[in-house]
C-alpha cells in the first residue's frame, strides 16, 4: 500500500467518525439525560412523569393525602430516577407544610415535563380548588403532548433516513471497489483521487450542514414577536397558558383573578402579555382594549373569552376550546413543515451529495480502471 493510499484511507475513517460522532453526542444531550439512572431520554422521562401523575391522581381520588400520594408514586419508580428524586423532594415539602407548587416549579428546569403540573398545582393552592382533577388533567395533557411528538417523529423519520443515506454516498467507493476487485490502496493511492476525495468531502460536509438546517427550520417552533426586554416565547407557551387559564376559570374565580393566578406559571413574552391584560382590566378598560396589549397570537383566546362573557356563558369551556384549536393548528403546521422538509432534502442531494459521490467514488474508480483498460 502506498503512503498516499494509507493516508487517504485513514482520512476516510476519520471523516466518517467525525460525521457520526457529533450527531450521537447531540442526541444524548437533547434527550435531557443527566447521567442519572434510567432517565436517559426525553421519551422515557415523559413516560415516567405521566405514570407518576396518574398514580398521584388515583391515590388522591382514593382519599389519600397529597404527601402520601406523591410518596406512593415515587415508590413505583426506579430509585435512581430523576423523577423519583423530584417526587421525594415534593413530599418533604408537603410534610413540612410548605406549598408543593413552588417545589414543582423549581424542578422544571431539570424536568421540563413538570411545567404544566407545576402551574396546575400552584393554581389549586391559590384558589383552594380540588387537587385531584388538576393532577389528572396534567397527566392527560402530557400524554397528548407525547403522542403529538411521536406523530411528528414518524413524519420526519423519512427525511432523517434520507439524510443518513445521502451521508453514506461519499463512502461508497471502498465497497464498490471491492466488488470490482480494486483494493482501497489502489483506488485512492494517487494524487488526483486524493484531491478529488478532499473536494468531495467538502461537498458532503456542505450538504450535511444544509440538510440539518432544512430539518431544524422545519421543526422550529413559531415564535411570538419580540418584546424587549422580555425573553422570546413560542405559540406553544400561549397554548399552555390558555389551558392553565381554563383550569383556573373552572374553579369559579373571576377573569382578572384567574389571569393573575396564571401569570407566575408563565415566562417571557407570555407572562408579560398576561400581566398587561390583567392590569388593563384593573384600570377599567374594555375587553377588546385590554387584550390589545397582548400579542396577536392571543386572538383566539381573547375572542373566545369575550364571546363567553358577552353572552353569559361559562368562560372555562370557551377558553379550553380556543386552546385546543391553537394546539391543533401548531401541530398541523409542524407536521406539514416536516413533510415538506423531506422534499426540500432533494436540494442538498442534487447540489452537494451527488457531486461528492462523483468525486469520492466515481473519479477514483475511473482512474483505477483506466490503466487496466488501456493496457488491455
Amino acid at each position: 500500500m502506498s503512503a498516499a493510499g494509507a493516508i487517504l484511507i485513514g482520512g476516510l475513517l476519520l471523516a466518517a467518525a467525525w460525521l457520526v460522532w457529533p450527531r450521537r453526542r447531540r442526541a444524548r444531550h437533547a434527550s435531557g439525560g443527566d447521567g442519572a439512572g434510567r432517565d436517559r431520554s426525553a421519551a422515557e422521562r415523559a413516560e415516567s412523569v405521566a405514570g407518576a401523575l396518574e398514580s398521584i391522581a388515583m391515590c388522591l381520588q382514593a382519599g389519600l393525602t397529597p404527601a402520601r400520594s406523591v410518596e406512593i408514586a415515587a415508590e413505583r419508580l426506579p430509585p435512581d430516577s430523576v423523577v423519583a428524586g423530584v417526587l421525594l423532594d415534593v413530599r418533604r415539602a408537603l410534610l413540612r407544610g410548605d406549598p408543593g407548587g413552588v417545589v414543582w416549579t423549581r424542578h422544571t428546569a431539570q424536568v421540563p415535563e413538570l411545567r404544566l403540573l407545576a402551574g396546575a398545582w400552584s393554581l389549586t393552592e391559590v384558589s383552594g380548588s380540588a387537587l385531584q382533577p388538576a393532577v389528572a388533567w396534567s397527566a392527560e395533557q402530557l400524554r397528548e403532548q407525547r403522542a403529538a411528538a411521536e406523530r411528528l417523529e414518524a413524519v420526519t423519520s423519512g427525511a432523517r433516513s434520507s439524510m443518513m443515506l445521502m451521508l453514506l454516498l461519499p463512502f461508497a467507493g471502498v465497497p464498490i471497489g471491492a466488488l470490482m476487485g480494486i483494493p482501497p490502496w489502489r483506488l485512492y493511492g494517487n494524487i488526483p483521487a486524493a484531491v478529488g476525495c478532499i473536494i468531495g468531502f467538502g461537498f458532503a460536509l456542505g450538504g450535511l450542514a444544509g440538510a440539518r438546517r432544512i430539518l431544524s427550520r422545519a421543526l422550529r417552533p413559531r415564535l411570538l414577536p419580540p418584546d424587549p426586554p422580555h425573553p422570546v416565547s413560542t405559540t406553544a407557551e400561549i397554548t399552555d397558558a390558555a389551558l392553565l387559564l381554563h383550569l383556573a376559570l373552572s374553579g369559579g374565580a373571576g377573569v382578572i383573578e384567574c389571569l393573575e393566578a396564571v401569570v407566575p406559571s408563565c415566562r417571557g413574552r407570555v407572562r408579560a402579555d398576561l400581566e398587561r391584560v390583567a392590569a388593563a382590566y384593573r384600570w377599567g378598560l374594555t375587553h377588546d382594549e385590554a387584550w390589545a396589549y397582548a400579542a396577536p397570537e392571543w386572538e383566539p383566546v381573547a375572542l373566545a373569552l369575550g364571546l363567553a362573557i358577552d353572552h353569559g356563558a361559562a368562560p372555562a369551556g370557551a377558553v379550553r376550546a380556543a386552546a385546543r384549536r391553537l394546539q391543533a393548528s401548531e401541530r398541523a403546521r409542524l407536521e406539514a413543515a416536516a413533510g415538506k422538509a423531506g422534499t426540500m432534502l432533494l436540494l442538498p442531494l442534487a447540489a452537494m451529495f451527488l457531486p461528492a459521490f462523483a468525486l469520492t467514488t466515481m473519479l477514483p474508480l475511473v482512474l483505477a480502471l483506466a490503466p487496466t483498460r488501456l493496457g488491455a
